[in-house]
C-alpha cells in the first residue's frame, strides 16, 4: 500500500496518522474477550480519515480503491467483538462527524451514520414527542451507523 500517495489524493480532508490516535480509533472493546484480545491485539489501521459528508466519503472510497487500500468504517467504537477493526490495516473511516439528524417524521428518523443514539432520541422527542424504541447500555455514546452495522 502506498499510504503517502493516498494521503496526497486526500489532501484537504481530515486525516490523522498519529500512532496513538490511529491505534485508539482502530479498536473497540474486543479485549473483553480473552480469545479476541489474543487474536486482535496487534490490529491497527494506517491512518484515520474523517469525512464530513457523503461527497467526502465517495472521494475517500474512490482514492482507496485506486490505491488498493482497505477501508474499515467506524462508528463510535462501542462494539465488543472486533467487528469494526482494520484486520488488514489501511484506512479507518471515522464517521463520527457525519452526525446530523436530517429529518424526523411520524415513526421514522433520517440521520448520518455518526449520529449518537441519545442525540437522535432527544431530537425526536423535541420535534414530535417520539422516542427511540431501544435503550442499549451504550445509549449515550453509540452511533446509529455502528449500532445497526454491528448487528443490533
Amino acid at each position: 500500500m502506498d499510504i503517502a500517495a493516498l494521503k496526497r489524493d486526500l489532501e484537504g480532508l481530515k486525516i490523522d496518522d498519529h500512532p496513538a490516535i490511529v491505534q485508539q480509533k482502530s479498536r473497540d472493546f474486543y479485549w473483553y474477550s480473552p480469545v479476541l484480545k489474543q487474536q486482535l491485539d496487534h490490529v491497527t489501521g494506517d491512518l484515520i480519515v474523517t469525512p464530513k459528508n457523503e461527497d467526502e466519503v465517495i472521494r475517500i472510497l474512490a482514492a482507496c480503491h485506486r490505491h488498493g487500500v482497505p477501508v474499515t468504517p467506524r462508528g463510535s467504537g462501542t462494539g465488543n467483538y472486533g467487528q469494526a477493526m482494520p484486520l488488514s490495516g489501511g484506512v479507518v473511516l471515522n464517521l463520527a462527524e457525519m452526525n446530523e439528524v436530517k429529518a424526523i417524521a411520524p415513526g421514522r428518523v433520517v440521520t448520518g451514520p455518526g449520529a449518537v443514539l441519545a442525540d437522535i432520541d432527544r431530537a425526536a422527542r423535541a420535534h414530535s414527542a417520539q422516542e427511540l424504541r431501544m435503550s442499549p447500555s451504550t445509549y449515550n455514546t453509540a452511533s446509529i451507523g455502528g449500532f445497526v452495522a454491528g448487528g443490533s
